[in-house]
């Protein structure tokens, strides 16, 4: 009995032995899946560059949620903040997130933001990395990971970097900024004086019977102008969900950005101040789903 005991003794050590290194195996494997993701890369954000943490960047905003649009783009005036905030155009995020973010001293920072899906890793914050190759992207922080989510994660982190240091061609995921918001302007047509008066101030052009009937009190040049730019826009249906509203207004020249609010859309000069303002029509196209049902045009 004794020779049997001795020789079960052995076998039970080895497999708590092994017991042991599988435990061991589990949980560091779980405190990778916690900071690396499904895929075993780091959780970072648009171009996935895991650079080094810039030093005195600020956290500015960061918000995880559902519906978030997917952004990369640099804030450097009063009017790239109006613009981006047309991201968010319900008032809750967007006018919260505009009132934040004009809070700055955008004379001494440019603000980095950026928006992607983190899928199914929630995280309690990110900061800022660069990386030469690449640029400026973000990294999630204390995350944890899951197998599956009811619905992947949208993240938009923004964050203050000094002017100086921001240089003159940056990258953020390895491209260049995209615009700050999510207007295009797609024509610009000066106008006289007395056009200006005739003309309507906003409309809706997505239709060519609409554009038609705005364009009607328009000179004929401002008018070729523009169909130069739109013409072969109405050659076929929308390119995917997208509005067209056309405006007159006053500015300098054609350097305009769209502000969307859940109560208006206007255009604003992305210049700033401006010193000689000249009358002008423009016409902006919106992804349909950025377009507040209850925001007047213009105004």
């Amino acid at each position: 009995m004794t020779g049997a005991q001795t020789g079960i003794r052995p076998r039970g050590g080895t497999w708590l032995i092994t017991a042991a290194i599988v435990v061991g195996a589990l949980l560091a494997g779980c405190v990778w899946w916690a900071v690396a993701g499904r895929d075993g890369t780091p959780v970072s954000g648009p171009g996935g560059a895991d650079g080094a943490v810039v030093p005195g960047a600020e956290t500015v905003h960061f918000e995880q949620g559902h519906g978030l649009a997917a952004v990369r783009t640099l804030l450097r005036t009063p009017a790239d903040v109006r613009a981006f905030a047309g991201w968010y155009p319900q008032e809750g995020i967007g006018g919260a997130l505009r009132g934040k973010l004009l809070a700055r001293d955008l004379d001494a920072e440019v603000l980095v933001a950026t928006g992607w899906s983190s899928g199914c890793t929630s995280a309690r914050g990110a900061v800022l990395t660069y990386d030469e190759n690449t640029g400026y992207a973000a990294r999630l922080t204390d995350t944890r990971t899951y197998e599956t989510c009811d619905s992947p994660w949208d993240v938009l982190a923004v964050f203050a970097v000094p002017g100086k240091d921001a240089g003159t061609d940056p990258r953020i995921g390895g491209a260049p900024p995209g615009p700050p918001g999510p207007a295009e302007l797609l024509a610009y047509a000066p106008l006289d004086g007395a056009a200006a008066r005739r003309a309507p101030r906003a409309a809706e052009v997505s239709q060519p019977d609409q554009f038609g009937a705005f364009a009607r009190p328009l000179p004929a040049a401002a008018t070729a102008a523009l169909e130069s730019r739109l013409g072969s826009l109405y050659d076929s249906e929308l390119p995917g969900p997208a509005r067209r509203f056309a405006f007159t207004g006053r500015g300098c020249g054609e350097d305009l950005l769209l502000e969307i609010t859940s109560r208006r859309l206007r255009p604003v000069g992305a210049g700033g101040a401006c010193r000689d303002p000249r009358p002008y029509v423009a016409v902006f196209s919106v992804p349909a789903d950025r377009v507040p049902s209850s925001a007047v045009i213009g105004g």
